[in-house]
């Protein structure tokens, strides 16, 4: 996973300006992180730019090629692709479609709006322009 970020972040918190300020029942835990750094990272997986194609990690929301700012899924932070798209039935943002279908297993609500959605209510976007392009007409 994030080792290497949690390492960073660690070793921050054990700073003496931060130190008494960490509650009792982290501090123990947050010590042997730093006593026994684990540096390895996971790399990023790379998806498509949803305007130009370009490969990028999935949690960049600005193309570094095109330079648009992505919009994101609003079940995973990361932003959307061309191929697995969806959107609330209730208040039509975006959303990765496996990535919902997966959150309503366990949940029965849009996090974003928190009307509740059924599952078959979901369907795949076919016409992605509308969300890279809100401007040109409005979502409703």
């Amino acid at each position: 996973g994030l080792k290497n970020s949690s390492f960073s972040y660690a070793a921050m918190l054990m700073r003496p300006e931060y130190r008494n300020n960490i509650d009792l029942k982290y501090k123990k835990k947050i010590e042997m992180i730093v006593r026994k750094p684990d540096k390895t990272e996971e790399e990023e997986a790379l998806t498509s730019c949803p305007y130009c194609s370009f490969q990028l990690p999935e949690t960049a929301l600005m193309c570094p090629e095109c330079k648009n700012n992505l919009p994101y899924c609003i079940v995973t932070g990361r932003h959307i692709v061309n191929d697995d798209l969806t959107a609330c039935p209730k208040c039509d943002f975006p959303a990765i479609f496996s990535e919902f279908i997966k959150l309503l297993e366990t949940e029965e609500n849009c996090p974003m709006c928190s009307e509740k959605i059924i599952k078959e209510n979901l369907q795949k976007v076919t016409d992605i322009n509308k969300y890279l392009h809100p401007e040109e007409g409005t979502i409703e």
